[in-house]
């Protein structure tokens, strides 16, 4: 997933800013693969626990690059919008989100971190 338009930097800090201090929760679109959750673009495997992204290349178009990293809608109604097999609560905190923007016309966090729940969490998974 890319951002179809990224926030100002003045804009994200100000949001940033916002936010509480502590985990933040946000939501992903994955699948269940070999006893992992995954994504379905790229087929990252994500790691019970803390997660550390590649952040070795840039994303976007000319007017809005940012760093690779972890996409994640800030509400359920984003996630919706992408067909999936399970729509997952992951946790992030604010010092980890390196851009925010617009996916599908959604809210989105970029993060170079973000910790994944376990497959018997059964309420990390939204129905």
């Amino acid at each position: 997933m890319c951002l179809d338009t990224r926030f100002k930097p003045e804009v994200e800090k100000k949001m940033i800013a916002k936010l509480p201090v502590g985990l933040i929760t946000v939501y992903k679109v994955v699948s269940k693969d070999d006893g992992h959750y995954s994504t379905d673009i790229r087929g990252i495997r994500y790691r019970v626990g803390l997660n550390h992204a590649n952040t070795n290349h840039r994303l976007g178009g000319r007017n809005h690059e940012y760093d690779s990293g972890y996409h994640s809608f800030v509400t359920m109604h984003g996630a919706y919008k992408w067909s999936g097999s399970v729509y997952l609560k992951m946790q992030i905190r604010k010092e980890w989100i390196t851009a925010i923007g617009r996916q599908a016309g959604c809210i989105v966090y970029v993060t170079d971190r973000i910790i994944s729940p376990s497959l018997r969490d059964k309420s990390a998974v939204v129905e």
